[in-house]
């Protein structure tokens, strides 16, 4: 997971801090390291990666590619491997002036959509939202 830390996080300085979020998340949510990717990316890569996989051609913040979406003939044990998160670092910054806590928010959500989370309708949206807020407080 730390491998993915790209040179747009170093930039900014959140390096260390990144990192320290994440083994906080994985010991607070049992998982093992490796057991979820967090890809750091930007706007293009993240618009290429919506319009191939979600058929939508513009730029998001945030996308998660669960391990059960994954050919068959590919996929792991869920307890080996969820899937992938990417995060667009370029979106977090328009989003919101605490770069860090927009990552973090995009985070748990990618991380909520791997444990088969949606947000389709008000009640889904509110629940997530909840879970959410329930899992950065236990973080900070």
């Amino acid at each position: 997971m730390r491998d993915n830390i790209n040179i747009l996080v170093r930039k900014f300085e959140i390096k260390d801090w990144f990192e320290k979020i994440v083994q906080k998340f994985e010991k607070i949510e049992h998982l093992r390291p490796n057991q979820i990717s967090i890809v750091i990316v930007g706007d293009q890569r993240i618009k290429i990666l919506n319009k191939k996989y979600r058929k939508r051609n513009k730029v998001t913040d945030v996308l998660s590619f669960a391990q059960g979406d994954i050919d068959q003939k590919y996929r792991l044990p869920a307890d080996k491997y969820l899937g992938e998160i990417f995060i667009n670092f370029r979106q977090t910054k328009k989003q919101s002036k605490n770069v860090k806590d927009e990552i973090l928010n995009l985070l748990i959500h990618g991380y909520l959509h791997l444990k088969g989370y949606t947000h389709d309708n008000d009640k889904d949206m509110l629940k997530m939202k909840k879970l959410t807020k329930k899992i950065i407080l236990k973080i900070k």
